[in-house]
């Protein structure tokens, strides 16, 4: 069996999306993140840290978690706190590019795979539509204050790497490790 640990609506549908069955059940753990590693490691042992707990309940079965980040001017851009907290985080996006990393780790039984992808995303201007924008609250709850697979799609000039991976879940990397593992 395959389990997602994840309680995003958004990896949800990437991985069935791709036909793949699975079941949903999530942990919830505090998300901080070790100082010490760079940003990909960081990042990547979250993504672990959220997959354990699953594991220690289903310990023979597939346990997929993952998490993402945007990063900005070597700082990681959280959720915003409110709408105020939102507009300085997407004018601070505006007119430049920013990276988005997500981490997978993946449980096969006892044996732990982690991996990351990123993608960077170019914003144009995106001062004519930050206040249309914003009274959506499409922004709450989100990294970075946006989706890039909603109305936010618009502040995006262009990327360069996987669109999925900016979503939450680089699919076709997991799906290459469920093959290579024997899952799918």
């Amino acid at each position: 069996m395959i389990i997602l640990a994840s309680s995003s609506p958004r990896r949800k549908e990437l991985l069935e999306k791709q036909g793949i069955a699975f079941i949903v059940d999530a942990s919830s753990i505090d998300e901080v993140l070790n100082e010490n590693l760079d940003i990909e490691d960081r990042i990547m042992q979250l993504a672990a840290s959220k997959a354990y707990p699953i594991h220690q309940k289903y310990p023979h079965d597939i346990i997929i978690s993952a998490d993402t980040i945007v990063y900005h001017n070597q700082q990681i851009i959280g959720k915003p706190k409110d709408i105020d907290d939102a507009k300085q985080i997407l004018l601070s996006l505006s007119n430049d590019y920013h990276r988005v990393y997500s981490a997978v780790a993946i449980y096969y039984g006892d044996e732990l795979e982690c991996f990351i992808d990123y993608t960077d995303v170019y914003f144009k201007d995106i001062q004519l539509y930050l206040d249309d924008y914003l009274a959506t609250d499409e922004w709450k709850d989100k990294a970075g204050a946006y989706g890039i697979q909603g109305k936010a799609g618009i502040f995006v000039d262009h990327i360069v790497g996987d669109i999925e991976t900016v979503i939450g879940l680089p699919t076709m990397k997991v799906i290459q490790s469920l093959k290579n593992h024997g899952g799918l």
